[in-house]
C-alpha cells in the first residue's frame, strides 16, 4: 500500500497528470451514460430495477471512471518517462474500460456490446445483472494500477518484461473467458433487480403458451386491414408527377417474383380504383412502396416545416425516405411535398399531427412526424389519406397499429406476446396507442421489451421473412 501511495504520489506531482485523469473519468461518465441511451433511459432503468441495483449502478461506474482515470493517468506517466515494462499494465487498462462500458444500461435493454463479444441476449442473463461486470472491470484496472506502481517505482525484476506481459494477457483473457461463462450459472444463483410489475409471469400465467399458436392471425389477420378510405387516382396522379417511374415500379415486383396483380395495375390507370385500401401480408410490399411514394409527393407541413425540414437543413435527399426514392422519373426537388394528394382542413392536420407525433417504427427512434425512412414516409402517407377522409383520432391510431403490424410483423409478434403474458390481451385489444408508442414500438423501446422476454419468457417463436420489406425499394 505505501508503494501504490508513493507512485500515485510521483504520478500527481505534475498537474498536467491531474488533468488526464480528470479528463479520462469525465468521459468515461459521458460514454458510461451514452451507452446507457442506446438501449433505454435513465428514467426506465430506476423506474424498472430496485434501489439497491440502481444505487449500485452509480457507485460502480463512479468507481471504474476513477480508477480508469488514475491507470491512464499512470501509463503516460510511464511511458513519457520511457520505464522499461511500459506495455505490461496496457492491457489491463483497456479492456478494464471495454468490460465497463459493456456493463452500461440496465437488465431488460441488452447491452449493446455484448454481441460485439459474441453473448446473446442481455445484462439480465448474468447472475446479478451486469454488476459483476463492473465488478470485473474494477478489478482490472486495481492490477493495472497495482503493476503500473511497480513500474514507476522500478521495484519490478529485471529481465522478466515479457514474462509479466504474459501474465497480464492471461488475466485479461480469463476474464474475458469469465464474461462468457457467467450467463451459464444455473438459474437458482441468479439475483434478479427488477420491480415488481415488469417481473415474470406467474406459473398461472405462462399458460398463455397454448394461446401462442393464434398470435400470428391476429398480428397479421388472414383478410387483411382494410381503411375506411379508397385508391381513387393516387397511383395515376403519382404517375403523372414523375414520382413513379411505372415502368421501374412494375420492374421492381416482376424481379421479386411478385408481378402486379389486374387489380394493383387498375390504381395506375386514369380512372383509378374504387376499391378500399387493404392490407395484407401479400400486398404490404406493394402497399408500402404506393405510400412511400404518396407521403414523399403529398404536401404537407410535416415536410414542409416540420423535423425532416428542419435537420435536412436544405438537403433535404441526405434521408433514407428521400434519397433512399430510386424510382422516379424527376429530380427530388420536383416531387418532394409538391402534389396536392390529401388536403387537409385545420382540424385534420392537427389530427394527424398529434397522431404522426406518437406513433413509432423499430426500426429507429423516431416517430411519423420525423419520416426519415421509408416506413415512417409511408405510414405518413396512410395517416394523411385517412385523415383527408376526415377519419378521427382513433381510427387514425388503429390504422398505424394493423399497418405497422404488417410492415413489421416479427417486433408486432413480440409486443403480442408481451401484452398476452402480462395482461392476458388479445392483440385486437392492446390500445393502438400504446401498441405504437415509443415505450414498446420505438428502436429503444422494441429493444428493451425483447430484453424482457428474453429474461422471462425465452424463445417464443417469430414469424417467417418480413412481409413489410427492407429500408429501400
Amino acid at each position: 500500500m505505501r508503494n501504490l501511495q508513493r507512485a500515485i504520489a510521483a504520478t500527481f506531482g505534475d498537474f498536467i497528470y491531474v488533468f488526464v485523469a480528470l479528463s479520462v473519468a469525465a468521459n468515461m461518465l459521458a460514454l458510461d451514460y451514452i451507452l446507457l441511451t442506446r438501449s433505454t433511459t435513465f428514467r426506465i432503468m430506476v423506474d424498472q430495477n430496485t434501489a439497491f441495483f440502481n444505487g449500485s449502478q452509480l457507485v460502480l461506474s463512479g468507481v471504474t471512471a476513477a480508477l480508469l482515470g488514475v491507470s491512464t493517468a499512470m501509463l503516460l506517466y510511464i511511458f513519457r518517462h520511457r520505464r522499461a515494462d511500459g506495455m505490461a499494465a496496457a492491457p489491463n487498462t483497456v479492456f478494464g474500460s471495454v468490460i465497463a462500458a459493456i456493463a452500461s444500461g440496465c437488465p431488460v435493454c441488452g447491452a449493446w456490446l455484448l454481441p460485439l463479444l459474441g453473448i446473446a441476449g442481455s445484462l439480465a442473463v448474468f447472475p446479478l445483472q451486469g454488476l459483476e461486470i463492473r465488478l470485473l472491470a474494477i478489478a482490472l484496472l486495481i492490477y493495472s494500477i497495482s503493476r503500473s506502481s511497480s513500474v514507476i517505482l522500478g521495484t519490478c525484476a529485471p529481465g522478466r518484461r515479457w514474462r509479466r506481459f504474459g501474465t497480464n494477457v492471461a488475466v485479461v483473457s480469463l476474464t474475458i473467458a469469465a464474461l462468457f461463462l457467467l450467463p451459464y450459472v444455473p438459474a437458482q444463483y441468479k439475483i434478479k433487480f427488477q420491480q415488481a410489475g415488469i417481473t415474470a409471469p406467474t406459473e398461472e400465467q405462462i399458460l398463455f403458451t397454448k394461446r401462442l399458436g393464434s398470435l400470428p392471425e391476429q398480428v397479421n389477420p388472414p383478410d387483411g386491414f382494410a381503411l375506411n378510405a379508397r385508391f381513387g387516382d393516387m397511383g395515376y396522379k403519382l404517375v403523372q408527377a414523375g414520382v413513379i417511374d411505372f415502368e421501374k415500379f412494375t420492374a421492381l415486383y416482376e424481379r421479386a417474383g411478385t408481378p402486379l396483380t389486374p387489380e394493383q395495375l387498375k390504381i395506375f390507370a386514369p380512372e383509378g380504383s374504387d376499391a378500399s385500401v387493404v392490407i395484407t401480408r401479400d400486398n404490404a410490399y406493394f402497399l408500402l412502396n404506393l405510400f412511400w411514394a404518396f407521403g414523399l409527393a403529398n404536401e404537407n407541413p410535416i415536410l414542409t416545416e416540420g423535423t425532416i425540414a428542419t435537420y435536412g437543413k436544405g438537403r433535404i435527399g441526405d434521408f433514407a425516405s428521400t434519397g433512399g426514392w430510386t424510382i422516379a422519373n424527376q429530380p427530388l426537388e420536383e416531387i418532394f411535398a409538391k402534389s396536392q394528394l390529401a388536403p387537409l382542413t385545420p382540424e385534420q392536420q392537427a389530427r394527424l399531427q398529434r397522431v404522426s407525433e406518437n406513433t413509432y417504427r423499430p426500426c429507429c427512434g423516431n416517430s411519423t412526424a420525423f419520416p426519415d425512412c421509408n416506413h415512417g414516409m409511408a405510414l405518413l402517407g396512410v395517416l394523411e389519406l385517412l385523415a383527408a377522409n376526415d377519419a378521427a383520432e382513433d381510427e387514425l391510431f388503429e390504422a398505424a397499429k394493423y399497418f405497422s403490424a404488417f410492415w413489421f410483423p416479427d417486433q408486432a409478434f413480440d409486443v403480442a406476446t408481451y401484452f398476452m403474458a402480462t395482461e392476458n390481451r388479445n392483440f385486437a385489444d392492446v390500445d393502438p396507442r400504446v401498441m405504437v408508442s415509443e415505450q414498446f414500438f420505438s428502436g429503444r423501446g422494441w429493444s428493451q421489451l425483447k430484453g424482457w422476454m428474453d429474461a422471462n419468457i425465452g424463445q417464443t417463436g417469430q414469424f417467417s421473412g418480413d412481409s413489410g420489406g427492407g429500408c429501400g425499394v
